[in-house]
C-alpha cells in the first residue's frame, strides 16, 4: 500500500469508529471499502492503530495498543532478519 492508501484506510476506519465499534466483540461484522472481507472492532482498530503509526506515530486514536504495537513490529522485523539470512 502506499502512503496515501494508509492514510485514507486508517481515516475510513476512524470515521467508522465515531459511529462505534465494539472492540469487545469478535464477531466479524464490519466492512470498509479499503479492504476485502469482513473484520472484527477489534480487528479494525488494531489497523487502524498501526496504520496511524506510518503517518502520524504517537498520535492520540483512542485507544492505546503501543505495547502490542512494538510487539508485532519487533516481531516483524525479526521475521525479515530471519529471511534475509535463508
Amino acid at each position: 500500500m502506499t502512503s496515501q492508501q494508509i492514510q485514507s484506510l486508517a481515516l475510513e476506519i476512524a470515521m467508522l469508529g465515531n459511529q462505534g465499534l465494539n472492540i469487545n466483540d469478535p464477531t466479524k461484522k464490519y466492512q470498509i471499502k479499503s479492504l476485502v472481507g469482513e473484520f472484527s472492532g477489534s480487528n479494525l482498530v488494531s489497523i487502524m492503530y498501526a496504520a496511524f503509526q506510518q503517518f502520524a506515530p504517537g498520535e492520540n486514536v483512542g485507544i492505546d495498543l503501543s505495547k502490542e504495537y512494538e510487539i508485532a513490529s519487533s516481531k516483524s522485523q525479526h521475521a525479515t532478519l530471519l529471511a534475509k539470512w535463508h
